[in-house]
């Protein structure tokens, strides 16, 4: 039987509930915030918040979820961008890491991975929910312009999934180092020549 589908006045409420809910858990983690907590900051009845979700992990989930989608829909839309030289190449993998850690830099996106992180042993389906949106979403392209680039003779590659892990490693140091080990400050997004330079060294590597 298929879910009946809400109103959208009962959408409206249950983002509201929803978005009540992001709050408290990005700013405090799972474990800390309380159902009777996303009650008040809804401004709803405890009675409204079980009739969407049962119960608190299913209203996480539904938060990582929706949270996860907004910050990355179309985010690595490669398009098709013509590699005919090894200069175009270079342009389009600098503009994907540029892509790459401005999302991922983003201070939703940071708290939202400190959670996953904190809470991946307690709902496992969290970390390949995460896993599948911005992570794949560029390996995959990173694989899918390599092999666009091998069969186009720009490059000499054996091991093309080596390759890509080879090009998002040192992106994710600013991830990391930058972004999500820093708690007392904004994230600090990298000058574009220094990832501009990583893409350099990349491409003689390649």
């Amino acid at each position: 039987m298929e879910p009946k589908e809400l109103s959208s006045r009962a959408r409206a409420k249950q983002a509201q509930i929803r978005s009540a809910a992001e709050r408290l858990f990005l700013h405090n983690g799972f474990a800390a915030t309380s159902m009777d907590a996303i009650t008040a900051e809804a401004g709803v009845s405890k009675q409204t918040v079980y009739s969407y979700y049962p119960s608190k992990e299913d209203l996480m989930v539904d938060v990582l979820k929706q949270l996860i989608q907004s910050l990355t829909e179309n985010l690595f839309s490669i398009g098709n961008n013509p590699l005919n030289s090894r200069e175009e190449l270079q342009q389009v993998l600098n503009n994907l890491a540029l892509q790459f850690i401005s999302a991922l830099m983003q201070s939703n996106y940071l708290a939202l991975v400190r959670v996953i992180i904190a809470e991946s042993s307690r709902f496992p389906q969290l970390g390949s929910l995460f896993r599948s949106t911005v992570p794949d979403q560029v390996m995959n392209s990173v694989s899918a312009i390599l092999e666009q680039a091998k069969m186009n003779g720009l490059i000499n590659v054996v091991d093309v999934h080596t390759a890509v892990r080879m090009f998002v490693g040192p992106l994710l140091t600013y991830i990391l180092l930058d972004g999500l080990l820093v708690t007392d400050r904004p994230p600090q997004q990298p000058d574009p020549e220094d990832v501009k330079a990583i893409v350099r060294l990349y491409m003689k590597a390649l």
